[in-house]
């Protein structure tokens, strides 16, 4: 999940150490990667820079599952699954308030460092999900997991049956909060075994009409119960669905 706000004029490359002493005890790695392209509503805009932009700063939990993403105008919190063991910790009770205390505590640093105040722009919220296949039959596997590949019903007399997936839904949200997508492909993970990807992501502007939490919580009623219309039952069933 993720907040991208008005950019902090401000803010240096010092700054990102200075945020890190606050959480290095529970985030003792960190990781620099290229800055998140910024979305602006209503199309691309020109901008002309005097500086390169400043990177993406990545801070690791020290179990590697828990990753805060930051630049100058992007805040994003991640949960990520490294070990077949790692079982997926709760939205409500875990993720979601871990990242209000992280936002809370950015938003208090920016605060601090009289940088100004946070103004958020927009929210994003993504679930990534690995699903199993047969590799010796990938349409009938696909078919049997997602409600809206119906292969078998187009009964093609030409064309062999695919063997990868690459495609994208969009909806809308209700009370104009923005988009969510569902993005199914096909991957190979690093243990070699070949996975469907189904991501579940939403986005959309901050403003006036709903707070933060209520963007949130709208978001991911659509992404579970959108992949709960996505999927089929029997793959519910095989995946031990609990309602």
């Amino acid at each position: 999940m993720g907040v991208q706000f008005e950019q902090l004029k401000g803010w240096q490359m010092r700054h990102f150490g200075q945020f890190w002493r606050e959480f290095a005890a529970d985030y003792p790695s960190t990781q620099d990667q290229p800055p998140f392209p910024d979305i602006v509503e209503g199309g691309p805009r020109l901008e002309i820079l005097t500086m390169p932009p400043l990177r993406r700063i990545l801070l690791l939990s020290k179990d590697q599952n828990y990753v805060i993403q930051l630049q100058e105008s992007r805040l994003h919190f991640n949960w990520r699954k490294v070990r077949d063991t790692d079982e997926y910790p709760r939205f409500e009770k875990v993720i979601f308030p871990r990242f209000l205390d992280t936002w809370g505590k950015f938003s208090n640093f920016v605060t601090k460092m009289s940088l100004g105040n946070v103004r958020p722009l927009r929210y994003e919220l993504t679930y990534i999900n690995h699903i199993e296949h047969s590799a010796s039959d990938f349409a009938g596997s696909l078919e049997s997991r997602a409600k809206l590949f119906q292969w078998s019903g187009i009964k093609a007399e030409f064309l062999t049956a695919p063997t990868s997936v690459n495609t994208v839904w969009t909806f809308e949200l209700p009370d104009q909060r923005g988009v969510g997508q569902a993005n199914l492909s096909q991957a190979t993970r690093a243990d070699g075994r070949s996975v469907l990807v189904l991501g579940m992501s939403c986005g959309g502007p901050a403003g006036a009409r709903y707070s933060l939490n209520d963007w949130f919580a709208t978001a991911h009623e659509w992404i579970v119960r959108g992949f709960a219309d996505l999927t089929t039952d029997s793959a519910q069933r095989e995946w031990e669905r609990i309602e």
